[in-house]
């Protein structure tokens, strides 16, 4: 006799767990089952600290210390900025963002330390080389120069990332098409803009679903196979967006979509003090960077631990 029947006659049936029991036993991401990447989007901006912010302030903001880190040349303000840009994330979602979200960043922070990197080894040959050999088909010379460049577009890129997941992560669609309307853009951009959100993340979630198939089925053995199941992912993604884009369209009729999504509880408008703070945040950070802190120099900083 095995030990679960003789487990069941000594202790006899067990009582069936009460329906809130096991309700909580179930998992948050199970319970929700087909939860969409863009539901989770949608909810992450609408319980955001920052939601009730003007969407305009907001994206004036974002945009003015952007303006700066780009035309200061000092690499304490895209530090400055990056931080800003991370405390206002952490405060708006206290860092809990959806999967799809951190692998996009993770998949941009790849790109930009690749880019970073080979314009670190590109350096100029007239000057003093601090690495010098070759990688892969690349003449690697790397000077302090090419790196200190190579640091300044690293920052630079990472805080633009971050102010504008700030701003995305606070801030919901209709709120920025609003927010568009206001600024006076042609309303075909403006629906463009909706349109492509409420569909771009059935595609990307239609690809990751072909590309963990093609996992299964060991489509990743090998180059020559792995860019075959990529290529296909992409083949099989563009067919269904031309079927997506005509199943909505028909949809879209038939909900009288005339080119306008309404907007039932409004924004709030820009005011004066969003201008003001802004425009001395942006000012600060000018003159921080220009006339205080005009220090760009990590090739200095790294040198104790590489021996430069």
């Amino acid at each position: 006799m095995s030990y679960a029947r003789k487990k069941f006659d000594k202790e006899g049936p067990r009582e069936p767990r009460p329906p809130e029991i096991r309700r909580k036993a179930v998992p948050e991401a199970k319970r929700r089952g087909s939860s969409s990447d863009q539901v989770e989007m949608d909810e992450l901006a609408y319980s955001s600290r920052m939601v009730d912010w003007s969407p305009l302030g907001k994206l004036f903001f974002t945009l003015a210390l952007l303006v700066v880190g780009l035309i200061t040349d000092s690499i304490v303000v895209p530090m400055i900025t990056f931080c800003i840009g991370l405390a206002l994330m952490a405060y708006s979602t206290n860092m809990k963002l959806p999967p799809v979200i951190l692998l996009a960043i993770g998949e941009a922070v790849l790109i930009m330390a690749i880019g970073c990197g080979l314009i670190s080894i590109l350096g100029d040959h007239s000057q003093e080389a601090l690495l010098s050999g070759k990688i892969l088909w690349f003449d690697m010379y790397m000077t302090q120069e090419s790196l200190n460049q190579a640091w300044l577009v690293f920052f630079r890129a990472i805080a633009g990332v971050t102010l504008m997941l700030s701003f995305a992560s606070s801030t919901p669609i209709p709120h920025l098409a609003q927010a568009c309307r206001k600024l006076r853009m042609p309303k075909e951009i403006v629906e463009v803009v909706v349109l492509i959100y409420r569909y771009a993340f059935l595609l990307l979630e239609r690809m990751l679903v072909m590309l963990k198939a093609a996992k299964c089925r060991l489509g990743y053995n090998g180059p020559v196979r792995t860019m075959r199941s990529y290529a296909g992912a992409m083949v099989g993604t563009f067919m269904f967006s031309m079927e997506l884009a005509e199943k909505s369209e028909s949809s879209l009729a038939c909900r009288n979509y005339q080119g306008y999504f309404p907007v039932y509880n409004m924004p709030r408008n820009i005011s004066w003090a969003w201008v003001l703070v802004t425009l001395a945040a942006a000012a600060a950070l000018f003159v921080f960077g220009r006339d205080l802190v005009n220090w760009n120099d990590m090739a200095g900083l790294l040198s104790p631990l590489f021996g430069w």
